[in-house]
């Protein structure tokens, strides 16, 4: 029979609605992949599959495979076919993305070698244990335990998920987030072993000596043979005595402090140490690192040490917009992890007249700084223009806390003492009275002094009787134009500490009251800037442009629900919806912070400074008819709600647009306002309704 006839005959067959006879003469002239097409056409996936998979085309019975739910045990094998064959691969992924299959498409990614992919995929089939492995087989170990730490979230208890999450965070030496994970891990049976014995060596190396201790005792439990001592049965286990801090990740080629900060250069040395340029290989950012020297012995000097290492860890806890963010505080080091300001610091800016504009945005950024610092309890001891830092935006912030405990002022003086002794309140000179805000509010006097006048207000070399016993000229005696700030710094630099403003609010407020235009000089900036440009300005003072108040959350111009602004955290590289609060909508959030739940919208943070609420912007947008998966994303939701209720809390504005969904997830946000009359009936009611209203049932 001739080829045309042969498919006149089949086309007949076709048209007769007979395709499983056409299929075979298909499969009889050797053309699989047509009659498989045929068979399939009438539902005889099985038929269809088998075909495919005798002929080697198995992109395609993986396609027919998904459209059977009988067939969907062939799909393993299928997969591991396609792993081999990267054309076949391509095609099934295709398919598996069209129908909805992320986590199929993740793992024929990972075939190819296209690791990015696969773990973008993975990630939004909620796989987040799987995209959380590649990137931590890539290095990107600060991704990695952004995913292990949802996939804890979306399963308490995965095990698996919680210690390799800890064997990230003990690398960076991380210890006491370590240990909460590796409780955890403890639960699973398979990972009991490895993790107890992680978990005695990050509690060593804590210092929780009781600790590690007890979690040795539950070992030797179920193996009485090994060592009673953590010392012993941590060298046992590592090799060494230090236990976790040998499994520091390293960098070939590379020192790395703390097993995690890559030191690049030397920024300053001074007599308390030296500050560090630094990679946080961790989060992959550029950090500074203060190296502490301690230079006092003895009782004396342990006494210092131990004050200063308390504040560091409260000042680690402050996080304001006009304070360096202390990122860590390393006892071992000792050193001090900030953030890098690169802006330089206000030491660097004094050998030119500064603009009255300018100084007052310095003065409000320090007092608004030693504001929250004061509130935790912290006196700064040390504020002088070396530790007045710029951002690269010009944002104003003061750092270096409590360094002062560490100096001994029954030594030789250093020219770095002599320049703390520059802005030493008389009290912290004699040591007659413990420092206080007053005392920060005399070193900010003399700074501001500075500022205005170009000058300190007592010249040296003898700094101490000078402070102790004479009187500073007045402002207005170098700069007579600026006679209005004369009882300003007459307030500040009172030798008796109760004669003092009473706090940086009362400066701030005084401060409010002053007119800060300098005419002659505003002038003639206004005349350069019209004929010249912006880029004279700068050549007349380099001092940065007033700043928004922080540049952490930086806008994006993109749409978000309920009039909330979305915006870009730099800090820590997440997209977040920020909310204005009002005292009882910060009430609301405080209590509905308790939930954790990985279908509810969480509140990262409530900042009474910028009188914001910082919310989580989940992926995609609220429900409609188009989306996949209906049963999962009903269930999903129903399951957030039922959080809200086990916990006694009601939602009170549920509708369309509060269910969002995306990337494979569905999350409830927070209500909006304060003023919903909260209703648990009412919130099941309108959680059914809301999505009937979009064809889900």
């Amino acid at each position: 029979m001739s080829d045309s006839t042969l498919e006149a005959e089949i086309a007949a067959l076709k048209k007769a609605g007979r395709f499983e006879e056409a299929a075979e003469r298909l499969l009889s002239i050797e053309k699989p992949r047509a009659a498989a097409e045929l068979f399939a056409a009438v539902w005889n996936f099985e038929r269809a599959i088998s075909i495919a998979t005798e002929h080697s085309e198995f992109g395609l019975a993986y396609t027919y495979a998904l459209e059977d739910d009988r067939q969907r045990a062939n799909i393993p094998g299928l997969l591991k076919e396609l792993f081999s064959r990267p054309s076949q691969a391509r095609e099934a992924i295709a398919v598996a993305i069209r129908k909805g299959r992320e986590d199929h498409a993740g793992e024929l990614y990972e075939a190819l070698g296209e690791v990015d992919e696969a773990a973008r995929f993975f990630e939004a089939a909620s796989e987040f244990s799987r995209a959380a492995a590649i990137f931590e087989e890539q290095g990107e170990y600060r991704k990695a335990g952004v995913l292990y730490e949802r996939a804890l979230n979306e399963n308490p208890n995965d095990s698996a998920a919680a210690l390799r999450l800890a064997r990230i965070l003990a690398a960076f030496s991380r210890y006491d987030a370590a240990a909460r994970a590796l409780q955890s891990a403890m639960s699973g049976e398979a990972e009991r072993e490895e993790a107890g014995f992680l978990l005695v060596a990050c509690f060593d190396a804590m210092g929780h000596a009781h600790a590690a201790g007890e979690v040795l005792d539950r070992l030797r439990a179920s193996d009485p043979t090994l060592p009673t001592l953590v010392g012993e049965a941590l060298e046992a286990r590592f090799g060494a005595r230090e236990g976790s801090r040998v499994l520091a990740a390293q960098a070939e080629g590379e020192e790395l402090l703390g097993g995690r900060y890559v030191l690049k250069e030397t920024l300053g040395e001074g007599a308390n140490g030296k500050v560090v340029r630094a990679l946080d290989r961790f989060y992959d950012r550029e950090v500074a690192i203060k190296i502490l020297k301690i230079t006092q012995s003895g009782a004396q000097g342990r006494d210092a040490y131990s004050r200063f290492a308390k504040e560091a860890r409260i000042a680690a806890g402050i996080d304001h917009p006009h304070v360096v963010d202390m990122i860590e505080f390393n006892a071992d080091g000792p050193y001090l992890v900030m953030e890098l300001m690169e802006g330089g610091t206000l030491d660097a800016m004094l050998h030119q007249r500064i603009r009255l504009s300018s100084a007052r945005q310095i003065a409000r950024g320090i007092l608004s700084g030693l504001e929250a610092v004061h509130r935790r309890g912290v006196i700064h001891r040390d504020i002088k223009p070396a530790n007045v830092f710029f951002g690269a935006t010009g944002d104003v912030k003061i750092g270096d806390f409590g360094v002062a405990h560490l100096q001994d002022l029954g030594k030789t003086l250093t020219g770095a003492m002599l320049g703390t002794l520059a802005y030493m309140a008389p009290e912290q000179i004699t040591g007659s009275e413990a420092p206080s805000a007053a005392t920060d509010l005399y070193a900010f006097g003399c700074v501001l002094y500075q500022v205005l006048t170009g000058q300190l207000p007592y010249p040296g070399p003898d700094f101490m009787s000078q402070h102790l016993s004479e009187s500073i000229p007045k402002v207005s005696s170098i700069r007579p134009e600026l006679e209005r700030f004369d009882a300003l710094i007459a307030s500040l630099l009172q030798k008796a500490p109760e004669a003092r403003p009473k706090s940086p609010t009362e400066v701030l407020e005084k401060i409010a009251e002053l007119d800060w235009t300098d005419p002659d000089h505003d002038a003639l900036q206004e005349l350069i800037e019209d004929v010249e440009g912006i880029e004279s300005s700068q050549r007349i003072s380099s001092i940065p442009p007033p700043a928004p108040t922080d540049d952490r959350y930086v806008p994006l111009d993109a749409p978000a629900p309920f009039g909330w602004s979305l915006a870009r955290d730099t800090r820590l590289e997440r997209n977040v919806f920020l909310v204005p609060m009002d005292a009882r909508l910060r009430q609301r959030y405080q209590v509905l912070a308790q939930i954790v739940h990985p279908h509810v919208q969480a509140v990262f943070d409530l900042d009474d400074v910028r009188e914001l609420a910082i919310l989580e912007a989940p992926t995609g947008g609220p429900i409609s008819s188009r989306d996949r998966g209906r049963f999962e994303v009903a269930e999903q939701l129903q399951r957030a709600l039922e959080e809200f209720s086990e916990r006694g809390f009601v939602h009170g504005e549920i509708g369309i647009e509060n269910l969002w969904t995306g990337d494979g997830r569905a999350v409830l946000l927070l209500p909006s306002n304060a003023s919903a009359e909260p209703d648990l009936e009412k919130d099941r009611v309108a959680l059914i309704d809301a999505l009937r209203s979009v064809g889900f049932r």
